[in-house]
Parts: structure tokens; sequence; C-alpha cells
């Protein structure tokens, strides 16, 4: 008697059929599965990251950028009372009438008011942070808080025993002398004599860390060395109010790391500072108080968190995609 092993029964076409299906679906369900997990892993992995990133810009923030120094007094350093500039529209005009004919006369241009019956006050020992968007008004309200631009209406009063001092990027700088004639221009404009720049000159280019640049034509600084140059004079003229337009927008951390622990030390000693910057971050950790611009007029002032906090509301940007700029 032998033993036979029963053939294994063959399949219709339609199970066969099926059988190959389902092997299919099993493939396209495991390539979905693995998929799916790759997915997962890679916004894991970018979730991570983007924490990373925000925690190492807030290490950076918090270590280069002092928080606000003290609590300002009840004296103010500056009271600015319905302050309204208006610039008229450049347009091409020829000398010659009879190109323009009568009509040239009787043109009309409608100005353009870059500050809107601003109003604000800024006491001693405060730091007063500026923001908005390109073209709000805040230079232009910086230059009318220096004295160097006269508003159209209202009024500034300062109180101290010297003007403010203005500092923005670059300017007052001839690009064809030295450093070390910038120095000298710079300081001899702000009223200071010779002799008075001969003692504090060491002091300037030892503060700004140029070194032998100081000897450079000023046209081959980059612009984070014109700002270390620019602010370097400006802080040792000891000023009471100090005026900063967009200053720190260049330069590394070690530059803004000692700048802002100088200006704690002036904001200590009751010294008044209005920055314009658009360095959110900067200006929430450093100023008491934020001013929001908006085409000419002053939409808000207070807390810096309060404010930052709507200025970025307003623009559409959450508070996780300020810190990651």
């Amino acid at each position: 008697m032998t033993d036979e092993t029963p053939a294994a029964p063959r399949l219709t076409p339609e199970e066969r059929a099926a059988r190959v299906a389902a092997r299919q679906e099993a493939r396209r369900a495991e390539r979905a599965a693995r998929r799916e997990a790759e997915r997962a892993a890679r916004q894991q992995a970018a979730a991570e990251q983007r924490a990373a990133r925000q925690q190492a810009a807030a290490q950076e923030r918090a270590a280069a950028v002092p928080a606000a120094a003290g609590e300002p007094s009840s004296e103010p350093a500056i009271v600015a009372r319905n302050l309204t500039v208006k610039f008229r529209p450049f347009s091409e005009k020829r000398p010659s009438l009879r190109q323009h004919g009568l009509a040239a006369l009787r043109r009309h241009e409608t100005p353009v008011v870059a500050v809107d019956d601003v109003s604000l006050t800024v006491f001693r020992g405060e730091a007063l942070g500026i923001i908005g968007s390109n073209g709000a008004g805040k230079t232009t309200l910086l230059r009318v808080l220096a004295g160097t631009l006269p508003p159209d209406t209202g009024e500034v009063e300062v109180y101290g025993t010297q003007p403010p001092t203005m500092l923005s990027l670059g300017a007052g700088f001839n690009r064809k002398l030295s450093g070390r004639r910038n120095v000298y221009l710079g300081g001899m404009a702000a009223g200071l004599l010779k002799p008075q720049i001969d003692e504090m000159f060491d002091d300037i280019v030892a503060y700004s860390g140029l070194g032998d640049a100081i000897d450079r034509p000023a046209g081959t600084y980059s612009s984070g060395m014109f700002a270390r140059l620019a602010f370097a004079v400006a802080i040792r003229r000891d000023p009471q109010i100090l005026l900063l337009d967009e200053v720190f927008a260049v330069g590394d951390q070690a530059f803004k790391k000692k700048s802002a622990e100088t200006m704690q030390q002036l904001l200590a000693n009751a010294g008044t500072i209005v920055m314009v910057s658009h360095g959110l971050a900067r200006l929430r950790r450093f100023c008491h108080r934020l001013a929001w611009m908006d085409q000419g007029r002053l939409i808000a002032m207070g807390p810096p968190d309060e404010i930052a906090s709507r200025y970025l509301s307003f623009l559409g940007i959450s508070e996780e995609e300020a810190q990651e700029d």
C-alpha cells in the first residue's frame, strides 16, 4: 500500500485573479503605510529642528540683548505735541515757462503726510521703541524729535542741557575720507573741540574694534563697521538723549551685546533712548514701551509684549513665525 499526497486543488481563473488582487492590495497598503511613516518622521524632524532654531534664537537674543534697565522716572525728557510733517511729491519741472505754459503755475500736488498729528512723551531713563512697516513715518518722526527736521505743525520740547543725539546708519560719514578723519568730523559737527576728540580718540577706536582699519577710507567699510564706528563716536559724547535709526540692523552679536550693555548704563544714569528698528525681538526685550506707527499715525503705545502682539496680528504673522525671522 503506497501513500499518495493529494494534489492541490486547481484554482479557477476567478480565484487566481482574486489572490493576485489581494497580494497587490497588501503591497499597496504596505507602501502607503511606509510612506505615511516616512512623512510622519519628516514632520517630527522638521518640528524638532524648528524648536531647536527657536530655542537657539531665544538663547542668542537673551545673551546679546539685556532686558530694559530699571524703571523710567516720571520726569519727561521729550514731549511732542500734535506733530505733522508733509512732503510734496517730486515731479520733474523744467525751468522754462515756455514749455510748461501757465498750466504749470496752476498745478496743485497733494502733499504726502509722513507724520500725522502725533503726540507722545518720552521719560527720563526710558527706552522707547518705535515699530511699523516701511513708510510708516518712523524715521521722519525721529528726525523731528532730533530737531533736524522742523514739523509743519506741532512742537517738540526737550528737557535737558544738550540737544538729542541722532544716529542713522552711515549718516554724516564722508566715504572718501578715512575713519580717523570721520571721527574728527563727526565730533566737531556735534560741538566737540579737537582737544576733546584727541582725548577720546583711542577709546573710540578700541570700542569700535576697527583697529588698523580706522585709517582706511570709509568707503571700504562694511555696514557693520559703519554702525560700530558711528555708535562709538556718539556714545563717547555721553548723550542725555540718544535717538537710533536702524543702527543695529547690522553688526555681529558681540557688537550688539556690547552696545546694549552700554545703553543699559546710559538708562541707569537717567538717560533716554528712542529706537527705530524692524528687530522686534530686540525691542521687546530691551525697551520699556513700544510705539506702533502706521501711515504716519501713532496707532498704539504701551507695554512691549502687548503692542508687539497687536502689531504682529495686524500683519498676519504668528509669534512662532516672528521668532524664526
